[in-house]
């Protein structure tokens, strides 16, 4: 089973190989910048686009630490000369490029200061008033802005929030629970202990005749041009990919992109270009399989479930569905209808199964939950398999999903994503290798932290990301400031330490959240002793009046 799947026309590019038959004399003539340089490839991190042009070119570069080297960059074209592979690679930068003797010198230019933004970190946890338990992946955002992101798999967040901002109110909200509103001006603490009440009661409905689940998809789909954007809009967003072997974390790549999004009427392809990213890993040369799941950068906006209707929401698949109106809840403070989905019995073709929200004024679809299991999964290896060693056999187990939608200026723009697929490996003893049998799991977590509408205009074909291409093979390892002012959603531990197991059965709260989970509970309990005695206090009087 898949997404709706767009099949994209490749146009065919003719490459024409001319032998260079002048000689290292009449080389040695031409300026270093000059010379015409062919490249392997037309992307990769700077310090190896450099090293393959030096190398190619006979000469050296020089430059220092401020020159940011493992950058990802793209040049125009393969072949072309040296100064215009340096004006591809640096196009954002400012650099000086001077030869010397049989050098090339690349020295950063002083920029003129920038303006002093003061941003403010807001930290928290998120957690079950009741039971305590993390909640993982809860929307936080400022509730007139676009600004906002997820918390992590154990309830933890960071948001910066620039000077301008401080005014708004931060919101936190998780389906199925009560949402959180909190005016920034409050907040005088570093880190936030954010407890949510579970919706206990159904909230009054709101009847749409006939209460059919069908019926409601059915006009949530005909709303779509009215409840989404009609206008292009350029998003900026965090992305991070993570694989596991046998529930052992073995590597993580995570970037800030730009996306550009199309309107929802629109039948052209989102764009993506990215802005900066990192990765580490936690190899051991004996675990590492040399396989690449099909889950492209591209792979999350196909999760953007109302411009790529999975087939639970194209009419021309609701018969493989049995549908079911399980309830309506709050959810981000409005009536939710709550609709469950399955495959029907006897279909014997790969379908989801899940429950999808739609919003009860509006009937737009708001979110999602939904995945595939190793029965239907069967039917699509070659889609989830890019590619795999050979005498390996490579079986998907499990794909998993999520979606989330935010309301913001009167319309419902995408907020966040997630998928989670299981792959099973195996490969046989023979004379040359051992028995192999693991299970990977390959994550990605996908959330909007910002939205564009002005001087909107798509992305040039140098700059965008191609549908096929692996995060992992775009970005560089580097430092822990790397991220700056951007928000993302914050790792379990800093990716510089490599990483850790995630579902820390010991330590899943800090000695700090303790304290701070224990003096709001305080708090709570003595406001609740308050206001008892004063009722009780009250109630006397009113007993002492009547007599």
């Amino acid at each position: 089973m898949r997404l709706r799947e767009r099949y994209r026309c490749r146009i065919p590019v003719f490459i024409v190989t001319l032998l260079l038959l002048t000689g290292l004399t009449i080389q040695a003539q031409v300026s270093l910048l000059d010379r015409e340089i062919h490249l392997s490839q037309t992307s990769g991190q700077i310090d190896h686009l450099l090293r393959e042009i030096a190398r190619k070119g006979k000469f050296s570069f020089t430059y220092t630490s401020q020159i940011q080297s493992q950058r990802f960059a793209a040049v125009m074209h393969k072949k072309q000369p040296v100064k215009d592979h340096l004006a591809d690679i640096f196009r954002y930068d400012s650099i000086q490029i001077l030869e010397q003797n049989n050098k090339i010198l690349l020295i950063p230019l002083l920029k003129k200061p920038k303006t002093v933004t003061h941003v403010r970190s807001i930290k928290g946890l998120v957690i079950d008033a009741r039971t305590r338990h993390p909640l993982p992946y809860s929307s936080i955002f400022l509730s007139n802005k676009s600004t906002g992101t997820i918390t992590n798999q154990t309830g933890r967040f960071e948001l910066k929030v620039h000077a301008g901002d401080y005014v708004d109110t931060l919101g936190i909200s998780h389906i199925g629970y009560k949402m959180a509103t909190i005016p920034l001006s409050s907040v005088d603490t570093s880190s936030l202990i954010i407890r949510l009440s579970s919706e206990r009661l159904q909230i009054r409905e709101v009847v749409v005749k006939p209460l059919d689940p069908i019926y409601i998809l059915t006009k949530a789909i005909e709303r779509i041009s009215d409840n989404y954007d009609r206008k292009p809009a350029v998003y900026t967003g965090f992305i991070r990919e993570s694989t596991q072997q046998d529930n052992k974390n073995v590597s993580l790549s995570e970037a800030i992109i730009n996306v550009f999004k199309e309107p929802y009427v629109s039948k052209r392809e989102d764009q993506i270009k990215i802005f900066k990213g990192r990765k580490g890993n936690n190899l051991v040369a004996k675990e590492l399989v040399d396989f690449v799941v099909q889950g492209s950068l591209y792979n999350s906006l196909q999760l953007d479930i109302v411009k790529n209707r999975p087939t639970f929401l194209d009419a021309d698949y609701f018969a493989l569905y049995e549908y079911s109106l399980e309830k309506t809840i709050s959810h981000l403070e409005r009536p939710t209808y709550v609709i469950a989905f399955r495959q029907r019995e006897g279909v014997r073709y790969p379908c989801f199964k899940g429950k999808v929200y739609v919003d009860v004024e509006t009937l737009a679809i708001v979110g999602a939950f939904f995945e595939l299991s190793e029965k239907e999964m069967s039917y699509t290896e070659g889609v989830y398999v890019k590619k795999s060693p050979r005498r390996i056999g490579v079986k998907p187990l499990h794909a998993r999903y999520q979606v989330f939608y935010r309301l913001y200026h009167n319309k419902w723009n995408l907020s966040n994503v997630r998928s989670e697929l299981l792959i099973r490996v195996r490969r046989k003893k023979d004379k040359e290798m051992n028995k192999f049998n693991s299970v990977f799991t390959s994550v990605s977590e996908f959330v909007i932290t910002n939205k564009d509408t002005a001087n909107i205009a798509r992305f040039k074909a140098d700059e965008i990301s191609k549908p096929r291409d692996v995060l992992v093979d775009q970005i560089g390892e580097t430092d822990l400031t790397f991220w700056g002012d951007e928000n993302i959603i914050i790792p379990e531990e800093p990716i510089e330490k490599n990483i850790v197991k995630f579902n820390r059965k010991s330590n899943l709260f800090s000695d700090q959240e303790i304290r701070s989970i224990k003096i709001e509970e305080e708090k709570e309990s003595d406001s609740y002793r308050e206001k008892e005695s004063k009722q009780n206090e009250h109630g006397e009087n009113v007993k002492k009046d009547e007599n």
